[in-house]
């Protein structure tokens, strides 16, 4: 019983994390994308940025990070910061891209 316990607690911990959706600032693909690629990248990424966004802050699984474990939080906020600094470089680089490319578009 005790087991089944200890088990069932740390389902709840590990479903309550914020995942780890960090990606890429560069990849070999975005030199060959087109404009409308580029776009639709761009679009995908703001979303993305928006989720990250909402795994942040006075969330349902940071309540109940402080119910079960505490330490957990910072963890979701660190993890969380660094998936939407990571989205924000890519669009950082992918907008240049897009500029250079599709600016007299």
């Amino acid at each position: 019983m005790k087991k089944l316990l200890l088990l069932t607690l740390g389902m709840v911990f590990l479903a309550g994390c914020v995942s780890n959706s960090a990606v890429r600032a560069v990849q070999l693909s975005d030199y060959t994308m087109s404009c409308d690629g580029l776009t639709h990248e761009l679009a995908d990424l703001g979303a993305k940025f928006e989720e990250a966004k909402d795994d942040s802050g006075f969330t349902k699984k940071n309540v109940g990070m402080a119910i079960l474990f505490w330490p957990g939080i910072l963890v979701n906020e660190s993890r969380s910061g660094e998936n939407r600094s990571s989205i924000n470089s890519r669009i950082s680089h992918l907008s240049i891209l897009y500029n250079e490319k599709c600016g007299d578009n």
